[in-house]
């Protein structure tokens, strides 16, 4: 079988699923190629628009990049942020150049997060081309959307994306990019990922009427550390109990370290103490922690120092508040750490309330706080 992988990086989160997914496929004889807009691993099964190892490809790259930042803040009146609207369904490369990278003629196109490289319209006509089954995999919910990433509370995508709460009250963006996307999403395309955005999905005008399927694999980790590893490390003592949490950036809304800072409060009015919790920080950005606790932040961490931090951890907070994953949930239980987060994306597939982790009613910091106390009470 021939597999085509479409996604705009093969870094971060999104991207590195897909680095993994590839891998795996071509484990068990799949013929599967990643083609992204920007290369940056040495990885053969990745095949780059853009490959960030060759300079003068990489300037090229950075040139296009900022251009595209000029039109769409151009055409964009954004009031909104915390939606991460920027899908415009750009045209960056065609499909016949897709199919030219790739060197063979796929039985299957996997979508994965694609903004700013392939727009429907490629998508259709990669199928008319070669005939490939197209598998829409939810890796944020931009898919079934007029442009935003993140939805949150808002229900336009069920409708026509007029008005958009992310966008100036009369700026019609949203809605065009829904009908662009109608002209060539069909009902025999397939879309899977969570069960929490797969049910959103379902009540999309995109694809409500096409094949559904609800689909969350955890992988074996690559790493095996012992619990003193990331201690020695990190200079925390074995009698300490390490809340590990951590997103790229903890100052994005969504990530909810507000609501996390808020839960540790509640955590140390209900304790004698806390100078016994360390919480280890990984990721960019700035927050306060609450006095009296231990706090480490480490910054951006590589993949090994993130499964060091893992396997040292005995809990793991994730107070992402709208999220496909995150991976960092997946990674938890890569290492059989527990899970502590809101009920929102990837944890209705992988938690069982008070088994292996606690499922927290949706930004509800007192909630997320009960479920720290419940996993400090069995430590």
């Amino acid at each position: 079988m021939n597999y085509l992988k479409l996604t705009t990086r093969d870094f971060y989160g999104a991207g590195e699923a897909s680095v993994r997914s590839v891998d795996y496929l071509n484990s068990i004889g799949v013929n599967a190629k990643l083609v992204v807009f920007e290369k940056r691993s040495n990885n053969s099964n990745v095949i780059g628009l853009f490959d960030s190892n060759v300079k003068w490809k990489f300037f090229l790259m950075r040139v296009i990049r900022r251009l595209m930042y000029i039109y769409k803040n151009n055409k964009l009146r954004v009031k909104n942020k915390k939606f991460c609207m920027y899908d415009m369904q750009l045209n960056i490369v065609s499909a016949r150049k897709i199919l030219k990278l790739y060197g063979a003629k796929p039985n299957v196109i996997d979508v994965s997060w694609v903004t700013d490289f392939v727009s429907t319209k490629t998508i259709k006509k990669l199928q008319k081309l070669t005939g490939a089954k197209v598998l829409y995999v939810m890796t944020d919910n931009a898919p079934i959307t007029g442009g935003c990433h993140y939805p949150w509370n808002c229900k336009g995508f069920t409708k026509n994306c007029f008005p958009c709460p992310a966008l100036s009250r009369d700026d019609h963006r949203a809605e065009r990019t829904l009908s662009l996307k109608q002209k060539h999403i069909t009902s025999d395309m397939i879309i899977t990922g969570t069960t929490n955005d797969t049910n959103r999905a379902k009540n999309s005008v995109l694809f409500k009427n096409s094949i559904i399927i609800p689909s969350v694999t955890v992988g074996k980790s690559q790493y095996s550390f012992s619990r003193q590893e990331g201690r020695i490390k990190w200079g925390v003592p074995d009698d300490k109990f390490i809340i590990f949490c951590g997103a790229n950036n903890i100052s994005e809304e969504r990530k909810g370290f507000k609501e996390l800072i808020n839960a540790l409060e509640c955590v140390r009015n209900n304790v004698d103490e806390v100078s016994n919790i360390t919480v280890l920080v990984a990721g960019n950005g700035t927050i306060n922690f609450p006095e009296g606790y231990d706090v480490i932040v480490t910054g951006s961490l590589n993949f090994e120092d993130l499964f060091k931090a893992f396997y040292c951890a005995d809990l793991f907070v994730c107070p992402s508040l709208e999220d496909s994953g995150p991976m960092m949930i997946n990674y938890a239980f890569m290492t059989n750490v527990p899970v502590v987060c809101f009920s929102m994306g990837v944890a209705l597939d992988l938690i069982l309330h008070e088994r292996n982790g606690y499922i927290a009613e949706l930004a509800y910091s007192q909630d997320l706080g009960e479920g720290i106390l419940f996993w400090l009470n069995l430590k």
